[in-house]
Parts: structure tokens; sequence; C-alpha cells
């Protein structure tokens, strides 16, 4: 088990609705063969742009699980293939709240899938309400040692991202981990850093922002 973090959020009234549904956009990234996952039952009902920006999250979120280790790791979706997506339960569309954190996603409403990037094989679990799609990714199919967040914050500009993100990820690491003076800074690869005081604590974390949601996701095991 690679000791990491990988997670997405898609704020989904940031998005153009219209062009994720071209053909010439979502192609970029989605191969023809996850274009076909849509038709499977549990799939169809949602709308299709969510489809989209479900599958957009679930590469990113592997592909920042993967940067920690591979530093020079270009961010190429279509070698990134997800080949199966399953519901834990039928009804999935849930009301978004403000603020939820949690370890694990026991009785959580979320999309299990699989996914192969060259010869390895990564597993994710996606919420999707009806204000954000929020997905973690993890080389194992086991979510139960992740803790993860997601807020709303009241501003979207890139500064307030940044800060609120950060002041979210820093308030639930100081109530579980045994060390003072915690601060974030990123990596020459843009991978997030933690240190206490000056120096670097061995604790991966994930950081993801978009529209008016921040999130976070980082392993109980580093801990």
């Amino acid at each position: 088990m690679i000791e990491s973090a990988g997670n997405d959020i898609i704020d989904l009234a940031a998005i153009n609705t219209e062009r994720t549904k071209e053909q010439r956009f979502y192609t970029k990234f989605i191969t023809g063969t996850e274009t076909s996952l849509y038709s499977s039952p549990p799939l169809a009902a949602l709308p299709f742009e969510f489809f989209v920006w479900m599958l957009w999250s679930i590469k990113e979120s592997v592909y920042k699980f993967m940067q920690r280790h591979q530093p020079d790791l270009v961010f190429s979706p279509s070698k990134i293939v997800i080949t199966q997506i399953a519901p834990s339960v039928n009804s999935l569309l849930t009301v978004p709240e403000l603020i939820v954190e949690a370890l694990g996603f026991s009785n959580r409403n979320v999309y299990n899938s699989k996914i192969t990037f060259d010869t390895e094989v990564f597993y994710a679990n996606t919420m999707i309400t009806a204000g954000y799609i929020y997905t973690v990714a993890n080389d194992q199919n086991n979510f139960d040692h992740l803790y993860w967040g997601v807020q709303q914050i009241p501003q979207s500009d890139p500064s307030s991202q940044s800060r609120e993100v950060r002041k979210f990820v820093l308030n639930k690491l100081a109530s579980v981990i045994d060390k003072g003076n915690l601060s974030i800074v990123k990596n020459q690869a843009g991978c997030p850093i933690l240190f206490s005081g000056t120096a670097m604590v061995n604790q991966p974390i994930s950081l993801a922002h978009h529209g008016y949601y921040v999130a976070y996701a980082f392993p109980k095991n580093g801990i």
C-alpha cells in the first residue's frame, strides 16, 4: 500500500452544462470505453454532465495520489482508465451539507470505481450531491483509514480558496495529530507538504477546491 492521498471536488454551479455535453469536449479526457459505462442502468439515471465530471474528478484524484511519489508525472487523463463504476445504493443525489467531515465512507452514498493507470490499479469513492461532486482515490479498495472533508466557502476567488482549504485541513489535523505550529507549503511539483514549525511532517495530504467548495483528504496511517 502506498502512503498517499488524492481527492478532487467539482462545484456543479461552476460548470458549463452545454459545453460538457459536447462530444468534442468530453472526448478530450474520456475514452470510448469509459463513455459506454454511462449506458449501465445505475449510471444512466444521472445527468450526463454529472457523469462526465465524475470521471474527471476520479482521474484527477488518481493523478494527485501518484504525483506525490512521481513528481515529474504529467497529467494525461486518457491514460487513467476507469474500468468499473457502481453505486453503493440506488439513490445517490443528496442535499449538500455546508460542511461534512468523516473517517471513511461507511453509511455514505457513493459511487465505487476501479481504475487502471499503466500497470497500477486504483479505487475511488465519489459522492454526488445537488451542489458538488467529490472523489477520494486510494490504491486499495478500503477507505476506512482516510480522513476527508468538504466545506462550502463564502467567496470563490483563488486566494480565498487557497486560504480556506488550508485553514480547513489544518483545523482537522490539529485535532488528530500530536504536533503544534502546523503549516502547509507546496513543493516544486505542487504537492502540499505539512510542516510543524520548520520540521517537515511525514503526513501525506491532498487539497482540492473549485468554485465555492474546498476539500481535503489524508490517511490516518500517517499520523
